[in-house]
């Protein structure tokens, strides 16, 4: 009896401790996830970036153009998909595949008719704020980057 006591206690505690193991491996990925917007309004268009971060570490980004002050979307301004990865509270997307519009001085198109232009580019850092809810672009060294970008959690 005492054998089948301390065995049920012993089984008990590697459930315990392998579940909250598992949990510890989930819970710092989870927050992360989900679509983060930037709106940029213009006197004739509106455009509206988007990176969505999935599971597994794959990410997807587009930007759809509207009429200013509109809600209708017109077309895609541009396409991509990668991965990310997160540490020290920046999130790191690498460009896998990117595609635009193909006709010059056309600024948008439907997303199949959208063009590769790029594979395997460098990568885009953003600094994670509010507790995940917003992403702001960090700025490269040696580059100018005049305004903020910040990307708001919408999901």
């Amino acid at each position: 009896m005492r054998i089948q006591l301390v065995a049920i206690l012993l089984i008990g505690s590697f459930v315990v401790f392998a579940c909250n193991e598992q949990r510890e491996g989930v819970l710092p990925s989870q927050p992360e996830l989900g679509k983060y917007q930037m709106e940029l309004k213009g006197n004739t268009f509106d455009l509206t970036h988007t990176i969505e971060l999935k599971p597994s570490g794959n990410v997807l980004g587009w930007g759809i153009i509207k009429n200013a002050g509109d809600s209708k979307d017109l077309g895609y301004n541009y396409y991509f998909s990668g991965t990310y990865t997160l540490e020290d509270g920046v999130v790191s997307i690498f460009q896998e595949s990117y595609f635009q519009v193909g006709e010059a001085g056309k600024q948008y198109d439907s997303k199949e008719m959208l063009v590769l232009v790029q594979t395997r580019s460098a990568s885009s850092d953003y600094s994670i704020k509010s507790n995940f809810t917003e992403l702001h672009f960090i700025c490269p060294p040696n580059s100018i980057c005049l305004e903020d970008r910040i990307f708001k959690r919408v999901d």
